[in-house]
């Protein structure tokens, strides 16, 4: 995640940047938008399913929105660990200087708006948001262990 942004929890992310979506500025449909928003986050390349798994995504949703940004000359997919079946996603060198001018700019506005909050209002809401990701996510597979079995 990018070092130095005193918003790089992901769980700070979900309430501010899902509030004002910024994707109509970038001239992104949403699921592209998030796609390089989470691959810039993690700063690596990243397997199509990681994608889907990290946005809760349908690999469908999440392989047509990537077909697009390669075709668009964004991103490039590469085989992962010499597995042509499974395929990482990198930034082209357009794609760098896109996301410097889209993303890139919604981390600083992230920033800025984090800024405002004092250290411990942070720390809180960091503490704050995980404890509710972590509470989603159990909550998430109960209700899918119980709809599997068809309760």
């Amino acid at each position: 995640m990018l070092s130095g942004n005193p918003m790089t929890e992901s769980t700070m992310r979900i309430p501010c940047c899902t509030t004002v979506w910024p994707g109509p500025a970038a001239r992104l449909p949403d699921c592209a938008f998030w796609l390089l928003y989470t691959l810039r986050s993690e700063e690596a390349p990243l397997t199509q399913t990681q994608l889907s798994e990290q946005l809760s995504l349908p690999k469908q949703t999440v392989n047509s929105a990537l077909k697009k940004l390669v075709e668009a000359g964004v991103l490039r997919l590469e085989a992962a660990d010499g597995n042509l079946k499974n395929k990482r996603v990198c930034l082209t060198e357009a794609g760098e200087a896109f996301l410097r001018r889209t993303v890139d700019r919604v981390f600083g506005v992230e920033s800025a708006a984090a800024a405002r909050l004092t250290e411990e209002e942070r720390s809180a809401l960091v503490a704050l948001s995980q404890k509710l990701l972590d509470a989603f996510r159990a909550e998430t597979e109960a209700f899918l262990q119980t709809a599997a079995i068809g309760d």
